[in-house]
């Protein structure tokens, strides 16, 4: 990621896909906290945090360029609450006008990886501000969640963040569009989806406790929607998959 750009992006990905006549595949990706402004060559949208599974049915063939912002650092260029955006998707010139369709145009005027990603970075590069405390904040209190498994509650979140609890709700549902609790839950699961991957014990009847479920079926089915297969399913497709 350029310099200038790291405070508000992750990263930029782009995908191509090219399937045999009547042939389709159901892509089903895992969704985590983050705004993408996503380009093909029919559609240009901005994506909020998804809460559901992200679910596209592809076929003949096609293209797609993304850019995917650091939790909380597309707060300033949309210029309110990221709630706003969460579980939807809304066309590219609705945030930034017709400057807009010309990026997106851009990025279909060319044909590399290298060119679409130099024409988005070329596009963010003047329109990000330098990150305000509050972003950086944010994105830091999301960066310890990620990085600290010991944080399983929301109050574990406000004590290492030296907040108040209402303080962290506020700037979640302004600044990342889901609450410290969904996002507590969901790399909490992905971090147990990687153990299983990895063949490492995952102490279920504890992470339900720790996550605050009800019970184990809860946890399951949520484990579900986010990797798309029950545990076990999904621990014996890790299995295969190595074999």
């Amino acid at each position: 990621m350029p310099g200038p750009l790291a405070a508000h992006l992750d990263l930029f990905w782009h995908t191509e896909w090219e399937l045999p006549g009547g042939a389709a595949h159901r892509q089903r990706l895992l969704t985590l906290p983050a705004v993408q402004v996503v380009v093909e060559p029919q559609d240009a949208t901005v994506t909020g945090p998804l809460r559901r599974p992200w679910v596209r049915d592809l076929s003949g063939s096609g293209w797609a360029l993304g850019v995917m912002f650091r939790p909380g650092g597309f707060r300033d260029v949309l210029g309110a609450p990221i709630s706003t955006l969460t579980d939807r998707d809304v066309p590219v010139q609705d945030v930034f006008g017709p400057a807009g369709d010309q990026f997106a145009a851009a990025v279909r005027g060319v044909v590399t990886d290298e060119e679409r990603f130099a024409v988005a970075a070329a596009f963010f590069a003047d329109r990000l501000a330098a990150p305000s405390a509050e972003q950086l904040a944010v994105t830091a209190a999301v960066e310890r969640v990620i990085d600290d498994e010991a944080i399983v509650r929301v109050a574990d979140l406000a004590r290492a963040c030296h907040w108040s609890i209402r303080h962290l709700q506020r700037l979640f549902a302004d600044y990342v569009g889901v609450t410290p609790k969904w996002a507590i839950r969901r790399y909490r699961l992905v971090n147990a989806a990687e153990r299983v991957a990895r063949h490492q014990g995952v102490e279920w009847d504890l992470l339900v406790s720790e996550l605050g479920y009800s019970d184990q079926s809860h946890l399951v089915r949520d484990f579900t929607g986010v990797i798309g297969m029950p545990p076990a399913r999904y621990a014996a497709a890790c299995r295969a998959g190595r074999s």
